[in-house]
């Protein structure tokens, strides 16, 4: 049938409809699991605190994936790293419960030093096939002006993961313990700006304040009277688009188009 086609709209149209049975306006239906992969423990409910409730009020499961262990963030010269790490652990779960996430794994690296290596990928590789979700959330690492290391490697280490995760001879130990290949359905790019995506947060954007804000160490006072009026205009910005008044945007493809892909950025 392709071979006949002479047109590249039809042959695209024809690709994601009939070949891929990919339809982003779908994205998120018929999902019975999601991992949320974060650099640091308050990036998943900042990027996408009120899909995450969504998503949980709807019975599904999100599970965070942490690939950091906050060592870093504070500007306090009293507080050592380890001290943070541990406080930052319990505002993560405070914060986490109240989004309805029971689960969190939590790789641990040195904040700020997260290795774009082959162990970490499978680190992550392992979880997916313990987990085995429909989709997969995270950072996306191509963000312009994104200055922050862990942000662009968690990115592209979560892709790789995505993508190794269905081949038996990556981490072939696995199978050894009885984690078998498992393909993901859909990757969703959260922190973009190339959304194609829209989740309307109107109604839980007070609640996803609250999640954010339990990481108190991050948003004391002070901090939090820039960060609170930064996080509603990143929330109108992506709602503008979407036609409400909050939302959070995501970049959502199928996996296929993130290798070789010319035109990935049609969709």
């Amino acid at each position: 049938m392709f071979e006949e086609i002479n047109s590249f709209e039809v042959a695209f149209k024809k690709l994601l409809e009939d070949v891929l049975e990919f339809d982003v306006k779908k994205a998120l239906e018929d999902v019975d699991k999601v991992i949320c992969i974060e650099p640091h423990p308050d990036d998943c409910v900042i990027g996408m605190g009120g899909t995450i409730r969504k998503l949980t009020e709807r019975g599904v499961e999100v599970v965070y994936l942490c690939m950091t262990d906050g060592y870093m963030g504070t500007m306090d010269e009293g507080l050592t790293g380890h001290e943070l790490a541990t406080i930052r652990r319990r505002e993560e779960e405070e914060s986490a419960r109240m989004l309805g996430v029971k689960k969190i794994y939590w790789l641990n690296y040195r904040d700020t030093e997260l290795p774009y290596t082959r162990e970490v990928r499978k680190d992550i590789v392992k979880i997916i096939r313990k987990e085995k979700p429909d989709g997969v959330f995270l950072p996306d690492p191509w963000l312009p002006y994104e200055a922050h290391p862990d942000h662009r490697t968690t990115g592209f280490l979560a892709l790789d993961a995505v993508a190794f995760s269905p081949l038996p001879n990556f981490s072939n130990v696995d199978l050894d313990i009885g984690l078998k290949p498992h393909t993901v359905s859909f990757v969703a790019l959260y922190y973009t700006n190339k959304p194609n995506y829209f989740v309307d947060i109107t109604d839980v954007m007070e609640l996803k304040l609250k999640a954010i804000r339990a990481h108190r160490s991050q948003f004391p006072d002070d901090i939090w009277e820039t960060w609170e009026p930064f996080l509603r205009t990143v929330a109108l910005f992506y709602g503008q688009k979407a036609g409400v008044k909050y939302a959070e945007g995501f970049r959502v493809m199928p996996g296929l188009f993130y290798h070789i892909t010319p035109f990935a950025d049609l969709i």
